[in-house]
């Protein structure tokens, strides 16, 4: 059974990466997340949507 997220959840992709907060989850299983990537001394917003068996909660992962 696919994990299901709610706005708001902080999750991580499976295979790893930054921790992102799902904005938004469609009737598709698609959630749009957003996270930062640094750069130096600048924060860059970022965002994409995943499937949700790419997805784990962020407290699950290791």
């Amino acid at each position: 059974m696919p994990n299901t997220f709610k706005t708001g959840d902080v999750v991580k992709l499976r295979s790893g990466g930054p921790k992102m907060t799902v904005s938004d989850g469609a009737a598709s299983g698609m959630y749009l997340c957003h996270w930062f990537n640094k750069d130096g001394d600048v924060w860059t917003p970022q965002h994409a949507g995943f499937k949700s068996d790419q997805l784990i909660a962020a407290d699950q992962s290791t």
